[in-house]
């Protein structure tokens, strides 16, 4: 059997041509293989039988709907690995444009609080990008214990700083630069009509926040004010269908620079909004 006959052969297994490029990394991780290796040696017979094995083990735990982030307990973001596991959300490309927001506002290192910093993607990534000091916040135990591992993983102990604490810091931790968070914004409704492979394998309590999925992102805006440096800013990402509320509410609190990004679609997926002393 060639390379490209168990690419082929997974691909029809799955019926979702969407998935080419899952398959494509369950065959470089089976037999260690590079991506410009595979493409070289994709009409070489395999004679790596243990790697067959492997791949058909992993391909099993896709057709399950298990992502590559889950079966490799790694997912790439802003180019960097980071260590995931069934207690983190995995992260999105969207979140890529809340780090990229941050950053664009941050001419010198500030201080930044990552509020559900989880896996630890944007407070690392931001720390590193912008040599801002961070403290990253999270209340899960279990959360906890992966984003020290990648704080470890990327050498960032000296800028980025895991805190137990839910929204905000219990002790005085000055004022902030920005207040930054991808927090839970699906409503209650919204978790059945999920794809499996999010609905299985993420961390519900991330994903979630009530009834309306404003609840979380309300708390914050409405408590950032007072953590915040003059002219600091509140970044957070949000749901597709989320903007016109957020406007109102971001308004309703006396923030001034409402901005949204959208994301590649044309989505608004991240809400930028700064406070200054009245």
């Amino acid at each position: 059997m060639r390379y490209s006959d168990l690419y082929q052969n997974a691909l029809n297994r799955l019926d979702s041509p969407e998935l080419a490029a899952d398959v494509l990394l369950l065959i470089q991780k089976s037999f260690n293989l590079t991506a410009v290796q595979y493409w070289i040696q994709k009409n070489e017979t395999i004679l790596d039988t243990s790697g067959i094995r492997k791949f058909y083990r992993y391909l099993n735990r896709l057709i399950r709907h298990e992502s590559p982030a889950h079966i490799f307990k790694e997912k790439e973001f802003y180019s960097r690995p980071f260590y995931v596991n069934k207690n983190v959300l995995v992260p999105r490309p969207e979140t890529e444009l809340l780090v990229e927001a941050a950053s664009s506002l941050l001419p010198k290192p500030g201080k930044i609080l990552d509020i559900g910093a989880g896996s630890g993607v944007i407070s690392i990534t931001l720390a590193l990008e912008t040599g801002s000091t961070v403290i990253a916040l999270e209340k899960s135990p279990k959360a906890l214990y992966v984003l020290k591992k990648n704080i470890r993983r990327h050498n960032i102990r000296n800028l980025v700083f895991p805190t137990k604490g839910d929204l905000f810091p219990i002790t005085s931790e000055g004022r902030f630069d920005l207040v930054i968070s991808n927090p839970p914004y699906l409503a209650e409704d919204e978790w059945d009509s999920l794809p499996p492979n999010v609905k299985n394998y993420d961390p519900r309590e991330a994903l979630v926040a009530g009834a309306t999925g404003l609840e979380l992102i309300e708390e914050i805006i409405t408590r950032a004010p007072g953590f915040l440096a003059p002219g600091g800013c509140v970044l957070l990402e949000i749901g597709y269908t989320q903007k016109p509320a957020l406007e109102k509410i971001l308004k309703r609190n006396l923030y001034s620079d409402i901005r949204f990004v959208n994301d590649y679609s044309g989505i608004p997926r991240v809400a930028v909004a700064c406070w200054s002393q009245r």
